[in-house]
């Protein structure tokens, strides 16, 4: 199967979407000579994004998330140093204002979500570092206590088996 790719100025190429998306992205990127580093995407004609840049997509098959024989426009997505995505810039040479907006709204959404998941990730890691400096003693720490107390002195059960021993002879 395969699906058309919309770029500059109207021009467009198919591809072969029985491959990872991986392959697919990078053989668009080569095709338009874009560098590795620049993070893309495509988009559909009602301009909803496919998000096949997430790493969760990477290794899953491009025809799974492509219905075949549509026709999807290259998009380029910016991010900032700390990873924040910032804007989205589509690789045609005219784009309608609406479908700028809804572009715009997606990337609004995915720094939403990426802000919510870093929140819990902090949340988390604090909830867990709490709970190690708080924590009771494991198993491994009481045998060690017990080895300890063992090597103090006889028990006190052991004490006073040995005397009933004793008192038999």
């Amino acid at each position: 199967m395969f699906v058309y790719i919309k770029h500059g100025d109207n021009e467009q190429f198919f591809v072969n979407t029985n491959c990872s998306v991986v392959y697919l992205l990078k053989y668009i990127r080569t095709r338009l000579g874009l560098a590795e580093s620049d993070l893309i995407d495509l988009y559909d004609e009602q301009g909803v994004m496919k998000l096949l840049f997430q790493p969760q997509h990477s290794y899953e098959s491009a025809r799974a998330l492509l219905v075949s024989r549509e026709s999807f426009t290259v998009c380029n997505i910016n991010r900032s140093s700390d990873g924040a995505y910032t804007s989205v810039t589509p690789l045609l040479s005219s784009v309608d204002s609406a479908l700028l907006e809804t572009l715009r709204s997606q990337m609004d959404t995915l720094e939403r979500t990426r802000l919510q998941q870093l929140y819990i990730v902090e949340a988390r890691r604090a909830d867990s570092d709490e709970r190690m400096s708080q924590a009771p003693p494991t198993k491994t720490q009481t045998k060690k206590q017990r080895k300890a107390s063992q090597l103090n002195g006889p028990d006190k059960e052991v004490q006073r088996h040995t005397k009933d021993r004793k008192t038999r002879s």
